[in-house]
């Protein structure tokens, strides 16, 4: 078994978050917003939450994602004159996001392989503790995952060791067995916090590269680059094997049809 543990960030590495956000937005737009161009609102939104993102976990002037779920509807508010409590629209975002919310195509298939291979799986997610818990019970994550660590929960983000510290332990506790770190794997979309977080801990990154950066850089932490969660197993040793189970799956498919 090449690896252990393989730990997961969550949104646009399991789940199409960039779906959910565009599904939010539209109808956050239209309750809300629709006395400007969505084309502005689009892109103050995105501008500002952005720079609000890469502040969660930094060491200066660092955020928590709860920070950014109120503060990027003040600033946007602010900025085209919106009187609308910014609980209000909150609310209302993070309820499409939930409701929007559903996995990357392939992936859960390649979720399910590697957790009958007997790899222990496990999410570590810099998001909200409302929004993510709704997310894990919509798509019965607990099937396949031995830990869901939300940073709102905990206290602690990414790329910050201790929140990797904190799913080890509860992975440990539930497993009752000894975790090495050169046996354990990250995988996430975000060279920032899923990246540099797995090289402060000291384990293995793999990046998630569904936006094709260029990420030829010799100084990123990366031991694997895909495109998607669907290509981890062939990426860690199993490629015939996973094309086969893929095989068995479809044709099982068939006889039930």
């Amino acid at each position: 078994m090449p690896y252990q543990v393989i730990l997961f960030d969550l949104d646009d590495t399991l789940i199409d978050f960039t779906y959910s956000q565009r599904m939010g937005l539209i109808n956050i737009y239209k309750k809300f917003y629709s006395k400007v161009e969505y084309t502005l609102f689009e892109h103050l939104y995105k501008e500002i939450n952005t720079c609000l993102w890469n502040q969660v976990g930094s060491e200066k002037n660092s955020l928590m994602p709860s920070d950014v779920r109120l503060l990027r509807f003040v600033q946007l508010n602010q900025k085209l004159s919106c009187s609308t409590p910014v609980e209000v629209i909150a609310d209302e975002y993070d309820i499409n996001l939930c409701i929007h919310a559903h996995w990357i195509p392939n992936v859960r298939t390649a979720i399910e392989f590697l957790h009958q291979k007997g790899h222990i799986l496990g999410i570590i997610t810099n998001g909200f503790i409302e929004a993510q818990g709704e997310k894990r019970q919509r798509l019965q994550l607990n099937n396949w995952f031995d830990c869901y660590i939300v940073s709102d929960e905990v206290g602690v983000a990414k790329p910050n060791i201790e929140i990797f510290n904190i799913a080890i332990q509860e992975i440990t506790s539930k497993r009752k067995q000894v975790i090495e770190k050169n046996s354990m794997l990250m995988v996430g979309d975000s060279i920032i916090s899923d990246g540099y977080g797995a090289k402060n801990f000291g384990i293995d990154y793999c990046f998630i590269n569904n936006r094709s950066l260029n990420n030829e850089s010799s100084e990123l932490p990366i031991r694997y680059t895909i495109s998607s969660v669907a290509h981890l197993p062939a990426c860690i040793g199993y490629q015939t094997e996973y094309m086969n189970y893929i095989k068995s799956r479809k044709t099982s498919d068939e006889v039930l049809i």
